[in-house]
């Protein structure tokens, strides 16, 4: 696994609308610091109303985490207009390039107008190469960007991954990597499951999330994590809904070049 991509996940794509003066969605991993900036690109398409926008940002542990605002400053919570028809731009990059990569998720809540929205976030080497990606800015309890099946009573978010390992190196060819956030108001548990493309199981888990608005990003085949995943292919079974997680997965290989996995509900 490409050593960026152990440190932290990357984001971006364009979503849209929900009930207003309420969270409409949330970005399952931002990321700042060192060679890492957040840009959040949003359009207002209404065409008769101003838009009011808020963006709340968390860290790892659930707690509102304060990010550098371009122009702005230092907030948790950012809170800004949009003109009629208008766009504009929320970066998250800190100035001095020695500040530690942080990384945590955000909410993005409306009060007017009809809001969409594309995050991404990037890092640049100093050779001047850059790595990117896009997720689904994921709706609770609605499938507005998360590709959807039927609806289910037992809710599960599937994520397809590959850890394929090349034979003639032992290296890997592919390596997945999940973001997840607790998106409810208080713990919770989330059953995790690896199956292969025979549906065989392959290792199961539990994510525990001890508080509210807690966040975890991790490469699935870490020691410590889902080793038996590690030259397999398959889906990944988060055992949740969409209304109590936001989930981001991305597949790397050892150029950094990421993709996006975009989640299916069941």
């Amino acid at each position: 696994m490409p050593r960026l991509i152990r440190r932290l996940l990357l984001l971006s794509v364009v979503c849209a609308g929900g009930a207003f003066g309420q969270v409409q969605g949330t970005f399952a991993q931002i990321a700042f610091g060192g060679s890492w900036q957040t840009t959040f690109t949003l359009i207002n398409v209404d065409s008769t109303d101003l838009a009011g926008v808020t963006l709340s940002f968390f860290g790892d542990n659930g707690s509102p985490l304060n990010v550098p605002v371009q122009g702005f400053g230092s907030t948790s919570s950012y809170t800004f207009t949009i003109p009629v028809s208008g766009s504009t731009n929320v970066v998250l990059s800190s100035t001095d390039p020695s500040t530690p990569v942080t990384q945590g998720w955000a909410t993005m809540s409306v009060t007017s107008g009809s809001v969409r929205g594309q995050g991404s976030f990037r890092s640049t080497t100093l050779s001047g190469g850059i790595f990117e990606a896009a997720v689904p800015l994921s709706t609770a309890g609605s499938t507005l960007c998360i590709i959807p099946f039927p609806s289910s009573s037992n809710p599960a978010i599937l994520i397809p991954f590959d850890n394929t390992i090349d034979p003639a190196t032992g290296r890997p060819i592919y390596i997945t990597s999940l973001a997840i956030a607790n998106t409810t108001n208080g713990p919770l548990s989330v059953q995790i499951e690896f199956d292969d493309q025979s549906n065989t199981q392959i290792a199961t888990g539990t994510l525990s999330f001890t508080a509210a608005s807690q966040h975890m990003a991790f490469v699935t085949t870490s020691p410590d994590r889902y080793p038996a995943s590690a030259g397999k292919k398959g889906i990944i079974r988060i055992h949740a809904g969409t209304d109590s997680v936001t989930v981001l997965g991305l597949l790397s290989n050892a150029n950094n070049a990421i993709s996006t996995i975009i989640p299916i509900t069941q």
